[in-house]
């Protein structure tokens, strides 16, 4: 249980992050995008509680867009190590809320950092291909987010956007799918390496889904 005095500290913590998402409100407007479910119907939900969010990632403007998406949630990011090296950035991101973490090492301290997030009921973001690709269909993610969800004890929403490559396109399709609970592959307190890649499995398989739908809807729009 959080006592009263942990409770303020959280809160002034905070101040920066709910500061940014005051200046980043403007961000559904410019983005213009619709986000739909994997059926191509609207999306109407609204994430409650933690959650932790994966995203593909084809652009700089990705976690933009994710925050745009999530206008009414807190979103903390897991930041790579690379984007953080200079102070002045590492202090802003911080600031807003983001966790950095080294890609190249079980950095089990930002795994411990993002599981407090997501005990607080709050969501965090991260991009489990590691780093931006411009490939379209999904080869492989990294394990990370599951060993996160699961134990911090939260579902894992996949969602899906791609960005063309020229510097006035605005995406107006985002795809996001179906919840996934981990606790449903891996029984244990402590899963084996086969349970852990069964639900890796299965989160690809929904990424992939939001990619197809997104693939069709986004040809309904050009």
């Amino acid at each position: 249980m959080m006592s009263k005095k942990q409770g303020k500290l959280l809160s002034w913590r905070l101040i920066p992050m709910d500061l940014a998402r005051l200046v980043l409100l403007w961000l559904p407007l410019f983005f213009r995008f619709r986000r739909y479910d994997t059926t191509g119907a609207k999306y109407k939900k609204k994430i409650r509680g933690g959650a932790l969010v994966v995203a593909n990632h084809s652009s700089m403007i990705d976690p933009f867009l994710v925050w745009g998406c999530l206008w009414y949630r807190r979103v903390s990011f897991l930041a790579a190590e690379a984007v953080m090296r200079n102070p002045v950035v590492a202090w802003l991101l911080r600031g807003c809320g983001c966790i950095k973490i080294d890609r190249n090492i079980s950095d089990i301290e930002a795994v411990r950092k993002a599981v407090d997030v997501l005990q607080n009921e709050r969501v965090v973001a991260m991009f489990p291909q590691g780093a931006i690709t411009h490939e379209e269909e999904f080869s492989q993610i990294k394990s990370g987010a599951i060993l996160i969800a699961l134990r911090a004890g939260v579902p894992i929403v996949p969602m899906y956007s791609n960005h063309k490559n020229t510097p006035w396109y605005r995406p107006t399709v985002v795809v996001m799918g179906e919840p996934l609970d981990c606790r449903d592959y891996c029984k244990k307190k402590m899963p084996t390496m086969a349970e852990i890649e069964a639900a890796s499995a299965a989160l690809l398989d929904r990424l992939e889904e939001c990619r197809k739908t997104y693939m069709a809807l986004e040809g309904n729009h050009e």
